[in-house]
């Protein structure tokens, strides 16, 4: 291992955060402040395989580093995060195809997602994230140091009030109003507008034709359509936003349980793009959580993702703890 000095004004660290829709990467000084950025598609291999998961990665740090006025190479330690390699074998695979690329690059690690979140929301004390994107998860630490993590058990059966989840449920609706089994909702044409038809109908070609079907996660987008209509009044648009707020504050207080910290006082950090509904997910979440745990306090992360998975690199690879301060 190349030798190391936290105190060094030429030290840069790298994070990676990657999942079913984006994957960001961030290049840091060691305030942890970001110098440089940049954003590709997805990730997550289990989506689109290791192999087209790890060009996206590499792709993405690359040009980080070209933001930073960087090279790769010169990087003290790269941390990467990614959604689908919580199973063993996943990871390893994932593993494989990012050392195929790697060369002879700064050290590195891969980690799951949620850790990454963890990290970074928290940087490094005790507390909980709870991650809305494309997918959801949550994860936590207790103060002895324990872990817990709840969900992220993929769109077929899991993700509640994920991206996918909310977007799933809005087609529900949009389906059972045209059939006249459900409540009227303005999601209705609006999910036609987004799809370019003229009734829902025609989903059935779009979603379910042999010839290309829409994958779950695809469908992710469609939560902002949920939100704005949402926002506008629509009962149904918000009813299904309570129930995502919901749904992640049931994951939060598994984890909560499961790490015994219910009269503890600790942050509970949200993170993801479901969360720009504010409000309307936050207030559910909030009330799902502090029903359990009184003391808790629903925060923003005090560093992104990315950021953690930077902070994660350094302290991993370095054995070194760095003095961290809310960004």
């Amino acid at each position: 291992m190349r030798e190391f000095s936290w105190t060094s004004s030429k030290v840069h660290l790298a994070g990676i955060d990657g999942g079913g829709s984006k994957t960001r990467a961030v290049v840091t000084d060691l305030s942890f402040d970001p110098i440089g950025k940049a954003e590709r598609g997805p990730s997550n291999p289990l989506q689109i395989g290791a192999e087209a998961a790890a060009e996206a990665v590499m792709d993405a740090l690359d040009a980080a580093c070209r933001a930073a006025h960087l090279h790769r190479d010169t990087l003290a330690a790269v941390g990467i995060g990614l959604a689908g390699v919580r199973h063993p074998r996943h990871h390893r695979a994932m593993q494989r195809a990012l050392e195929e690329r790697w060369g002879e690059g700064p050290p590195w690690l891969l980690v799951p997602d949620a850790e990454i979140a963890l990290m970074g929301a928290t940087a490094g004390e005790p507390g909980v994230v709870v991650i809305a994107g494309t997918g959801s998860v949550a994860c936590g630490m207790n103060a002895r140091g324990e872990t817990a993590t709840s969900g992220g058990w993929g769109p077929a059966f899991g993700d509640e009030g994920s991206g996918t989840d909310i977007a799933r449920r809005a087609l529900m609706a949009a389906a059972a109003d045209f059939d006249g089994r459900g409540e009227p909702t303005a999601l209705t044409p609006e999910i036609c507008r987004w799809f370019h038809i003229t009734n829902p109908a025609e989903l059935l070609t779009i979603i379910y034709s042999s010839a290309r079907p829409m994958a779950p996660p695809a469908i992710a987008p469609l939560a902002e359509i949920v939100v704005r209509v949402a926002e506008q009044g629509d009962v149904v648009a918000q009813m299904i936003l309570r129930e995502a707020g919901r749904e992640l504050g049931r994951a939060a207080a598994a984890v909560i349980r499961r790490l015994r910290m219910e009269r503890d006082a600790f942050p509970v950090a949200y993170t993801g793009g479901v969360f720009r509904a504010g409000s309307l997910i936050l207030t559910p979440l909030r009330a799902m959580i502090q029903s359990i745990a009184p003391r808790a306090r629903i925060v923003r992360p005090l560093h992104p993702p990315a950021v953690g998975a930077a902070i994660l690199a350094g302290r991993r690879l370095f054995q070194a703890t760095p003095q961290f301060a809310a960004s």
